[in-house]
């Protein structure tokens, strides 16, 4: 009876703090014009929002998105997005084999087909950039669409890496236009480029070791790079963009008494640093097992939430500064060591919701936990997954499903779409929240 009276507590909290009026927000004829050629904000996330209701906190049916998977495919690492379409994208990696390439797939959700959309190898054949021996067996970063249309994501190769010591073949950033089947090449790289984010002007790529940012510049086509800063042996999953084009990331650093110290540094569209802004949680022994930022979502007021694969919750307000600017929430999963490599935004409002890992009587277990960010109260759920690691945050389709990818016992790739009761059966123009 106490969990139910909670549950209707939570939800009556969320609904009713989401039902306040808009802000009457004047604009002139020119900046209207101006408006009206810009993409919806929840594209520009690789997101939807959809209107809350009372379903809307319940837990979602799980089901496997189908596909013919290549030999020694092994994962999906997260590599998950989408397009202004609606289409979704993930890419497998490899592990093992003589091609060590990396596939990528669209899928349509209206008709429920999976689309090879070629491999890292073949790719680099016909820009004229293979070398013998090459090799790219990682498609781990997110799919953004940019303001120019493409599809944008990285690749890397895993040969003689070691602590501190690249990878023989480094990363590369590519692009494509998503009714395309070719991509284009962008950047090559020394480091091994493990995620990318964007405003939609401004593509940024992590690469490591030593947190190297790389920036394009989708309308002068201008290349600028910085390097943030990390110990030999860690990298972070993922990084932070916000609508400003400003970019965040982790610095590790070893202070005079050999204590690791973590900020997240704060680069403006120039590199410029800004701030550094101090991340408590952001600590285990070895710190080569820590995954840095696993999951993040951004609200409509522009603030983001961020988990660290330490369990700790963040959130990274959009127009505060200095010490306010990035607050430790705690945990958004109240159990030992939760690992959130999942998160979404649902009506975008006050609502963030995802999927957690976590052990107990030594067995991986899987609930799915809501947390309202005004009230800082969340809930949690136990969800029917029996895999051994899921990853992927952001990605909605039209309807409002999410998109996460992972790997099963026998380590091949799996994708799934998580639908919430509340999904509609066809796509909603609205965003506003009830």
């Amino acid at each position: 009876m106490r969990y139910l009276f909670a549950s209707l507590v939570f939800i009556s909290v969320l609904l009713g703090g989401c039902s306040g009026e808009h802000e009457d927000k004047s604009i002139n004829s020119e900046s209207a014009e101006l408006l009206s050629k810009r993409r919806a904000f929840d594209a520009s996330l690789g997101t939807k929002f959809i209107p809350l209701n009372d379903a809307s906190f319940d837990v979602p049916t799980v089901s496997q998105i189908n596909f013919l998977a290549p030999e020694h495919t092994n994962a999906i690492w997260g590599a998950v997005g989408r397009d202004d379409n609606g289409s979704i994208y993930f890419g497998v990696s490899t592990h093992g084999g003589d091609i060590g390439t990396a596939y990528l797939y669209q899928y349509s959700p209206e008709t429920d087909e999976v689309k090879p959309q070629s491999d890292v190898i073949s790719q680099l054949k016909r820009a004229g950039l293979f070398r013998d021996g090459m090799r790219q067996n990682k498609l781990h970063s997110k799919f953004y669409q940019a303001n120019d249309g493409y599809l944008y994501f990285s690749s890397f190769d895993e040969t003689g890496e070691a602590e501190g010591v690249n990878p023989k073949w480094g990363g590369h950033l590519w692009r494509k236009k998503p009714e395309a089947y070719n991509w284009e090449h962008v950047l090559e790289t020394d480091e091994a480029l493990i995620a990318i984010n964007t405003n939609g002007r401004y593509v940024y790529a992590l690469g490591y070791w030593d947190h190297v940012l790389y920036q394009y510049d989708t309308q002068t086509n201008a290349f600028k790079q910085i390097t943030v800063g990390s110990t030999s042996t860690h990298v972070s999953r993922n990084f932070i963009v916000d609508e400003n084009g400003h970019a965040f990331v982790p610095s590790l650093q070893l202070n005079d008494f050999n204590e690791l110290v973590v900020n997240l540094n704060h680069y403006d569209t120039e590199l410029r640093l800004l701030g550094s802004y101090p991340m408590a949680s952001y600590q285990k022994d070895p710190i080569k097992y820590h995954h840095g930022i696993i999951a993040y979502t951004t609200l409509e007021n522009g603030d983001i939430y961020f988990t660290t694969s330490d369990g700790g919750l963040y959130q990274l307000a959009l127009n505060a500064g200095g010490g306010e600017k990035l607050t430790l929430k705690g945990s958004m999963h109240e159990v030992d060591s939760p690992y959130i490599a999942s998160l979404f935004p649902l009506a975008g409002k006050t609502m963030v919701t995802g999927l957690s890992q976590y052990s107990e009587n030594n067995k991986r277990k899987y609930a799915w936990v809501n947390y309202e960010t005004q009230n800082q109260l969340s809930i949690a759920h136990d969800i029917d997954i029996n895999l051994p690691g899921l990853w992927g945050t952001v990605t909605k389709d039209d309807l409002g499903n999410m998109y996460v990818g992972g790997w099963d016992h026998n380590r091949a790739p799996v994708f799934l779409k998580l639908t919430l009761p509340s999904t509609p059966s066809k796509p909603l123009a609205s965003v506003e929240a009830q």
